[in-house]
C-alpha cells in the first residue's frame, strides 16, 4: 500500500474469512498486525486459533495484545 510517495507500508491480507467476517492484517517486516472482526465478540476458542495463526506467520505471541472491545450502543451487539 502506499500512501503518498514515497511513503509506503507492507500491508497484506493474510486471511479474511468466507463471509467478510474476519481478518488479519500484516506487515512483511512482522512488526505490526491486526485481528478485526465485525463482531466484538471472539470466543476464546476462536481467539486462540488465530494466536496461532499469526504466530505461525513468524509473529511473537508476547507481543500480541488483546484489545478489549467496549460498545456504547447496544444495538451494534
Amino acid at each position: 500500500m502506499q500512501f503518498i510517495w514515497p511513503i509506503k507500508a507492507g500491508f497484506r491480507i493474510v486471511y479474511l474469512d468466507e463471509n467478510y467476517q474476519r481478518t488479519v492484517i500484516a506487515r512483511e517486516k512482522r512488526d505490526y498486525v491486526w485481528l478485526m472482526s465485525r463482531d466484538p465478540i471472539l470466543s476464546e476458542e476462536e481467539y486462540a486459533g488465530f494466536v496461532q495463526f499469526i504466530v505461525s506467520l513468524g509473529y511473537s505471541e508476547n507481543q500480541l495484545r488483546r484489545v478489549p472491545q467496549k460498545w456504547t450502543d447496544t444495538s451494534l451487539n
